[in-house]
């Protein structure tokens, strides 16, 4: 005759809680303690469980349960099922008050690691309960990022496709010109692009948009640039400018940090602006944390386009 088989509708509550118990004190008299019950009620629970599904769970040594290997692969199983619960738990709670969680941000390398640093900062003191995690990543990933529920936001290039996603406009400003403080051009108010024909320049990589933009704009004005080297990220620009390896044209939320460091930034003309988007899901509203994040990161563009645009 084959066994009656076991579904999740018959498993007991209280067997599996005593079992776990006793797993985790190690005796049934700590496991009562876990419980505020008595051992005599944990060593029933524990031999009704046993007899429940069919499985030894314990053998007895010197007045100590010792589980068998059996009940090492049971309690790993329930482990994870309570730590689900947990994060239930967990998450309802963060719901409900609106002031503790967990916030997903992403954003373009430069703003990254330049206003949104600052801005997450204070945002974290005012707000000690909410954790940020902010991914510093390419527009598309944002863009992606977001439409699949993985950020809450995104700060991404206006270039982007917005397929999938609701797109406003947060900040325009406009390139800056960066070197370091013994470089020909650092005395020089502001940097026109013929100031820039023979310098060493330091480009963005090839397959970007900004490269392609820098490129156009030194060929309508008949200029080839001297090219000393070309990297993916504008912070590295800013750091090669600022050793000495010549002039870059970047991003200003990508040098902003470093001009104290020694980096000098300059105006350049013409303007070669740079158009950053706000990007949240299209399907949902942005949760109470969200909404706290984005009045905080729109309250401080006036500022950056005061300075930079």
């Amino acid at each position: 005759m084959s066994e009656t088989p076991l579904s999740a509708h018959t498993l007991k509550i209280h067997e599996l809680e005593a079992f776990r118990a006793v797993m985790l004190r190690g005796t049934a008299t700590e496991a009562a303690v876990l419980l505020h019950t008595s051992q005599p009620v944990v060593s029933k629970l524990i031999a009704r469980f046993q007899r429940h599904i069919g499985i030894k769970l314990f053998e007895l040594r010197k007045s100590r349960l010792v589980p068998t290997p059996e009940a090492r692969v049971l309690f790993h199983t329930i482990e994870r099922t309570y730590a689900g619960l947990e994060h239930v738990a967990h998450t309802i709670a963060e719901l409900r008050g609106g002031h503790s969680g967990r916030l997903v941000v992403g954003s373009l390398p430069s703003f990254g690691m330049g206003p949104l640093a600052d801005i997450a900062a204070r945002f974290l003191k005012d707000e000690p309960g909410i954790r940020i995690s902010v991914e510093t990543v390419n527009s598309s990933l944002i863009r992606h990022s977001v439409v699949s529920g993985k950020a809450d936001l995104g700060v991404a290039l206006k270039s982007i496709d917005t397929a999938g996603v609701n797109a406003e406009p947060l900040v325009e400003v406009n390139t800056v010109c960066v070197m370091d403080r013994t470089h020909a051009l650092a005395g020089k108010r502001s940097i026109n692009v013929r100031d820039l024909e023979g310098v060493p320049m330091i480009l963005p990589s090839r397959d970007s948009a900004s490269h392609t933009a820098i490129a156009q704009m030194f060929a309508d004005e008949g200029i080839t640039p001297h090219l000393s080297a070309e990297t993916s990220y504008a912070m590295t620009m800013c750091l090669l400018a600022m050793q000495g390896a010549g002039a870059a044209l970047v991003s200003p939320f990508a040098a902003m940090h470093l001009r104290r460091s020694g980096l000098v930034i300059k105006r350049f003309e013409p303007s070669l602006p740079i158009e950053l988007m706000l990007l949240t899901a299209l399907d949902s509203s942005p949760s109470r944390i969200s909404s706290m994040f984005i009045e905080r990161l729109k309250a401080a563009m006036p500022a950056l386009r005061q300075q930079w645009g």
